[in-house]
Order: C-alpha cells, then structure tokens, then sequence
C-alpha cells in the first residue's frame, strides 16, 4: 500500500496516547500531503503551539499561517497551513455562521460559553468539531489534518456529537451534532490515524480506542501508526564472547561484561517489541506502518522529513516489522 491512503479522505483526525508521538506523526503526514501537491491545514485542537516551528513556521494560534511550501512531484508544489481552534472562536464562528449580529455575538461568546458548555457537556468539542466540518464543507483545503488530543480526551473528542444526539432531541445544537456525525461517519470526508508504541499500554488504549471510534462511530481508520520502532538486529542473538571469537578478538573482561548488559537489554527491547507487534496484529486487523526510533534529543526537519518516508508505505497487518522502514 502507498501513501495515496493519506488523500482518501478530507479530514485525518491523528489520535494516539500522550507520548506516543502523535503530533509528530500528524506534522509528517501533513509533509506526505503536500509532496504530492496537495494544500495542507494542519488544525491543533488542544492549542499546542509546537507544530508551528516544527513545520517551518511561527507557533499556531487560530489565525490561518502558511509554515511551508514543499517541492512536490511533476512540479506541483504543496503547502504546508496551521491554526488552532479555541473553543471560544468556534462559538462565535457558529453564532456568526447563524446570522446573528456582530453586537450580540461578542458578548455571547465572552460570556455565554463557558456556562453553556458547563451545563452541556461536550459542547465545546462538538463546537470545534463543528468549525472542522465547515472547514471541510467550504474545501478549505484539500486536506485538513486534525492533531486531536491525547487517547483519553480524544475518544470523548471524537465521540460528543453522539453523545449529544442522546441528550438532544432537537435545535441548533442537535443539528450540528447531526452534521459532524455524519461527517465522522463518511469515509470520503473523515478517517482516523490512530498512532501508538510497541509497549504494552500504548497497545492496549489503541485497542480499545479503534474498536470505540469504529463501532460507535464509523469512523474509518486508516492504517495504524507504531512509532519508535526499534531496529531489527538478528546478530543481538550472539553471544559477544561468540561474535569477539568468529572476528579473532579478545575481549577484556570490563569489556565483555559492557557488551553483555548492552545486548541483553537490546535483546530484551527486541523481544517485547516483537510481542506488542504480534499482539497489535492479532487484537487491531488494521493495515500497519511502522515507524523507526529516532535517538535524538531534538525532533527537527531532518527527522520529520525521515518520518515522512516512512509514512509512504504500509505493510500488510500480518507483517512483523517493515523492512522498508527508515532505520537509524
């Protein structure tokens, strides 16, 4: 499978557990877009200003900045977008969007919001999820890439318009639930990139985080991210005194003492790398990626545009590890 998963839809809403290097994957994925001449709008839900220099541009805030503009393939540059939406901007958007005036509109949002949201709980994210699906009804862009919040929040994120539907029987609040359920629910506008580590509880919340959003939802996922992958290292099953002999080397005692401790640990992080990626085949059928580990103590462009190349390709959900994967 190539990238050509990534335009499938409008909307790729990236979740994953916190650390598991979801804005990453989303700024990468915003970089394989735009190679291929597509116009990019990267959306921070949570505000968090760190996409921005990542991609080449100032912090986001919920003014529309161009970060970059990428070479893209047959001479087809693309570009690279990124804004917030604060839950206080969408509302009045909303209000606006209504037809009411100016006057009334900033002092409702000023002041109606925060006790509106505390008596209906998942409005402010049906609000923001509202001002996504405007986006993407006006083409804002040809693909809009949504950096969600962490697993916990997203699944609440993601899954307010439908809790709304229950509690709402009619009105302008369960006509834009409607809407973004519908949104969520049809493939050609929205699909998920769920993105985890080969470890143990970043496994299990993707689980139950794809099977909520799929089920519950219908939301379409896309393949599935693994992200800090170590490399595949068969010479870690040698014993070093073994490897020192087959190369006519003598190894000191100190030294042969260090590179013990350091393939047990290699060989130990290898094989529970191998278990969470069998355990991820067996629980989550979905088509898989998986992306190296970069040890570094800076995430900048050169490890973004790395992280893109490997994006590009998906393996089949049987298979262990990709091979094609960019090592480091």
């Amino acid at each position: 499978m190539s990238s050509t998963w990534v335009t499938d839809a409008h909307v790729v809403v990236v979740a994953g557990k916190g650390g598991v290097g979801s804005s990453t994957v989303a700024a990468a994925l915003a970089v394989v877009a735009a190679r291929a001449g597509a116009d990019v709008l990267v959306i921070s839900v949570d505000g968090r200003p760190g996409l921005g220099p990542l991609l080449g541009g100032k912090p986001l805030d919920r003014n529309d900045q161009v970060l970059r503009t990428v070479r893209g393939a047959h001479g087809i540059n693309g570009r690279i977008r990124g804004r917030t939406v604060p839950p206080q901007q969408a509302f009045a958007d909303y209000l606006e969007l209504k037809g009411i005036s100016t006057v009334i509109r900033k002092a409702a949002s000023a002041a109606s919001l925060d006790s509106i949201a505390a008596a209906t709980p998942g409005l402010e994210h049906l609000l923001v999820l509202g001002k996504i699906k405007e986006l993407e009804r006006e083409r804002a862009a040809d693909l809009i890439v949504v950096d969600a919040p962490p697993a916990g929040h997203a699944a609440s994120f993601l899954r307010s318009a439908a809790a709304l539907q229950e509690v709402v029987a009619n009105g302008p609040v369960r006509v834009q639930a409607d809407e973004v359920a519908a949104m969520l629910a049809d493939r050609h506008r929205c699909q998920g990139l769920l993105v985890t580590l080969p470890e143990e509880t970043p496994v299990n919340e993707v689980v139950d985080l794809a099977y909520d959003l799929e089920d519950r939802l219908g939301l379409a996922l896309a393949p599935l991210v693994v992200n800090g992958c170590w490399p595949d290292r068969p010479g870690l099953d040698v014993t070093p005194t073994t490897a020192a002999r087959q190369q006519g080397v003598k190894l000191s005692a100190a030294a042969r003492v260090a590179l013990e401790a350091s393939t047990t640990y290699g060989r130990n992080r290898q094989q529970g790398q191998r278990h969470q990626l069998a355990r991820l085949a067996e629980m989550l059928p979905l088509p898989r990626i998986t992306l190296p580990r970069f040890p570094t103590a800076r995430f900048a462009n050169t490890e973004l545009e790395l992280m893109a190349d490997a994006l590009t390709i998906a393996p089949a959900p049987s298979a262990p590890m990709l091979d094609a994967a960019v090592t480091t």
